[in-house]
């Protein structure tokens, strides 16, 4: 494919851009993408013919994030220079300026390989220029329904844009995913056996409660959570798949999560058997690439979570954890995450309501918020914050929290002061905002872990050691 004066410009401009964003102290990811892709709406084509070792895409609902970060670290470990979109940007300008940045002033790659988080709307445009060696497709959920619209057509959307000549990655105990296989001449699946909260009945909502191919009601041997687990259709036949890549064993110690695939046993450092399948999913793809379990392993072991995906900061008062949640499947695991840690809980819920976030914030009666209610005994408070403040408070009270526990406080600073407020022994704390809240908070955060000299390991700094 040639490249023409409009690739050069595209390119050097958004270098320029790149540059001066990154001196300003910016990210410099959506912009240089956005102003590349106005120049020359082919530049991301371009730039992909440079990976000839592939292009790995993730996408799905919920996990997306997570999965590519644990990728990364395995490939780390390997000792693999590649492209990634580390930040999150997703969107089709950030995928651009992802790789710009992999991208000399020549036009050559620094590698040649490319890993790329990619949001489910963004599938389509981003598979009519680029053809992905290997997909991971995570999970299906309601997600904002203003910008997504119905489930469905997300799921057709993106099963109709995969190219044949893609491996397809799947996550086999949604049903939502497992039917890509079913017409897919390249497919390779993971799922779990069982986990301690597995149980043959459930009353969660579930967006797979009829087959996919036949509409009949699927029936259930053992589920998850949510739609995931053990399926099968009278109807038709269909059902659940086996997976290569299979979890046992799987259970908590001290935090962190251990399983094993095979004969070998696996250690991530996260909470909540939902992140069970990021891991997974980035150990099938790790296989598939061709390296050694002893790498993936490590890869594992050592992962630090990013961005608000159950990331943890220490301060003197303790360990405070703060993680996305952004529909009601994420934030009911969140809500099983602390429940099953049986510790006193104090939260921080903050929901806004603009444009990232979903602008429709009724997805919040569909949380299991009673669950929180019939622990009552266990939270010692609850701060509510953000735009939509009130309107969290108000389902939480609805959920049977008692209203003498719920704290309104619209200043993020605030809301973390009052969290750290009268802490209770041995009390586990919890952040949970929304996405355009998300980043703020960390910053303050990670502003009051700097301040106490500690790491995000909860090592005290050493540079705050020799001030002191």
């Amino acid at each position: 494919m040639k490249r023409t004066w409009r690739f050069w410009f595209a390119l050097w401009a958004s270098k320029i851009i790149t540059m001066g964003l990154l001196i300003a102290g910016k990210k410099g990811t959506t912009l240089p993408g956005k102003i590349a892709n106005r120049i020359d709406p082919k530049i991301m084509q371009h730039l992909s013919l440079a990976y000839t070792d592939g292009i790995i895409m993730v996408t799905g609902t919920n996990g997306k994030t997570t999965t590519a970060n644990l990728l990364a670290s395995i490939l780390h470990e390997a000792g693999k220079d590649f492209a990634f979109n580390q930040a999150g940007a997703n969107l089709v300008t950030g995928i651009t300026g992802a790789l710009v940045q992999n991208t000399g002033w020549n036009g050559l790659s620094r590698g040649s390989l490319a890993l790329l988080e990619v949001d489910e709307a963004t599938v389509p445009k981003f598979c009519e220029h680029v053809s992905p060696s290997l997909a991971i497709v995570t999970n299906f959920f309601r997600d904002q329904l203003d910008r997504y619209g119905e489930l469905d057509t997300t799921v057709r959307m993106v099963k109709e844009s995969l190219p044949e000549e893609t491996v397809l990655v799947l996550n086999a105990d949604d049903p939502l995913v497992a039917q890509f296989g079913t017409s897919h001449p390249q497919t390779i699946y993971y799922g779990v056996e069982r986990t301690p909260d597995s149980q043959s009945e459930s009353q969660e909502t579930r967006e797979a409660r009829f087959c996919p191919g036949c509409g009949t009601v699927l029936d259930y041997s053992l589920f998850h959570y949510g739609q995931l687990g053990i399926f099968k259709c009278s109807g038709c036949g269909f059902h659940r798949p086996e997976p290569k890549i299979q979890a046992k064993d799987v259970h908590l110690d001290e935090g962190s999560l251990l399983f094993r695939v095979d004969r070998g046993l696996f250690t991530i450092g996260l909470q909540g058997y939902y992140n069970l399948y990021n891991a997974l999913a980035a150990f099938t793809a790790a296989r598939i690439l061709g390296l050694d379990d002893r790498i993936i392993e490590k890869g594992l072991r050592v992962f630090i979570p990013q961005a608000g995906r159950m990331e943890r900061f220490h301060l003197p008062e303790g360990e405070m954890t703060l993680t996305l949640v952004k529909n009601p499947t994420g934030f009911n695991q969140v809500i099983q995450t602390m429940i099953s840690i049986e510790k006193p809980l104090g939260i921080i819920i903050g929901i806004n309501d603009l444009a990232a976030d979903g602008r429709d914030i009724s997805w919040l009666w569909d949380v299991n918020f009673e669950r929180l209610g019939t622990h009552q005994e266990r939270i010692q408070k609850i701060v509510c914050t953000g735009l939509r403040a009130e309107d969290i408070a108000l389902r939480l009270k609805y959920a049977g929290v008692p209203v003498e526990k719920l704290v309104l406080e619209h200043s993020l600073t605030e809301s973390l002061d009052r969290l750290r407020a009268n802490r209770a022994e041995d009390e586990a704390w919890f952040v949970l905002p929304t996405y355009t809240l998300l980043f703020p908070l960390r910053e303050i955060l990670e502003e009051y872990q700097k301040s106490s000299g500690l790491s995000h390991s909860g090592v005290k700094d050493r540079g705050e050691e020799a001030r002191a």
